[in-house]
């Protein structure tokens, strides 16, 4: 019984074998000490969709320099595919897709290669003044309304 309760009084407490049990018990804060190793990391995921697919896999070494790449592809046709790099020379990444309205350029050090096709010229379409809407004009009667 004495056991238990001296247990049940170290629960309390907030302490078990000299760490608190849980982080802020009675003023006590836990915080795990997590030592700096440099922890290399990969992961990859494959998702198909309907009529598509996700992709993405990447890799790092822990000390911040990561490679990578993703893919989307969708159901009528459209793909995007990047591939980066990210290290102490910053971020870079090549881009290549064949999504409509893009062209094959260099902003900002991402290569983008388009095989998109060139679109046709885009003319808006005339509007007559007032914005086309009819004009009514109700007539009281008997008769159903004209316009």
């Amino acid at each position: 019984l004495l056991v238990v309760l001296v247990l049940l009084a170290a629960s309390e407490a907030g302490f078990y074998g000299g760490i608190p049990a849980y982080p802020g018990g009675y003023g006590h804060v836990y915080r795990p000490v997590y030592p700096s190793i440099p922890t290399p990391y990969t992961f990859n995921y494959v998702a198909p969709a309907i009529g598509g697919i996700s992709a993405r896999q990447e890799s790092g070494d822990g000390y911040g320099r990561v490679i990578g790449s993703y893919k989307v592809a969708d159901a009528d046709g459209r793909i995007r595919k990047v591939q980066y790099t990210a290290g102490p020379e910053g971020f870079r990444a090549n881009v290549y897709t064949n999504e409509p309205g893009t062209k094959t350029s260099n902003p900002a050090g991402v290569l983008i290669q388009s095989s998109a096709p060139n679109p046709p010229p885009y003319y808006p379409p005339k509007i007559p003044y007032g914005g086309g809407h009819k004009r009514i004009i109700i007539i009281p009667g008997n008769k159903p309304w004209k316009y």
